[in-house]
């Protein structure tokens, strides 16, 4: 483990091994260009707390572990369920208006800031979680879902002005393969 994977540790520890005596453990941390993570598991759910560069900000989310282990990311919204979701979606179903109090920021400051806000509301408003209840998760994932319904997926392809008719076609091809039926699949082109 790296520098930066153990002082993540370190810092997320400091606020978050109160879920030590809800039946969670640490597990690791992952560390990458965009973000490091610290994840917490139980027996059937997870808490990964991450330092995101890309987001430049702090964020929970909650996990439901599938046959044991993690979940792999959902890129699509299926009719499968949804086993992983970030805090701001359990706040926007149970305490909106916790949202606008939540800050930003990389600062060490800052961070320290969103930690232990994270930390105290995971604890005041999903404490069923704590306790094992994954409808924190379920409520969620209606979230998700009325947000895709009026705002349905699509994902765009990107081609170069010159490409063929046959390389789009190709592209296409290739993206109604590994794409759900009910997402719209849109073709553009750039000048170079």
């Amino acid at each position: 483990m790296g520098r930066t994977a153990k002082a993540w540790e370190r810092r997320v520890r400091a606020h978050f091994d109160f879920l030590l005596d809800s039946g969670f453990r640490f597990d690791h941390v992952d560390d990458d260009v965009w973000a490091t993570a610290a994840v917490y598991v139980s027996s059937t759910l997870g808490v990964e707390v991450t330092r995101s560069t890309e987001f430049r900000r702090v964020e929970i989310t909650l996990l439901r572990l599938v046959d044991g282990q993690l979940p792999e990311p959902e890129i699509w919204v299926t009719d499968r369920p949804i086993n992983r979701t970030l805090f701001d979606n359990v706040l926007l179903t149970r305490a909106p208006n916790f949202l606008e109090q939540v800050p930003a920021g990389l600062s060490k400051r800052e961070v320290d800031r969103q930690l232990r806000l994270w930390a105290e509301l995971l604890r005041s408003v999903a404490p069923d979680f704590l306790e094992g209840d994954d409808a924190a998760i379920v409520e969620a994932e209606q979230v998700v879902r009325q947000r895709v319904a009026e705002n349905p997926q699509e994902l765009t392809i990107w081609l170069p002005e010159d490409a063929s008719d046959t390389d789009e076609a190709k592209a296409r091809e290739k993206a109604e393969r590994t794409t759900p039926d009910d997402v719209r699949i849109i073709v553009r082109r750039y000048g170079r």
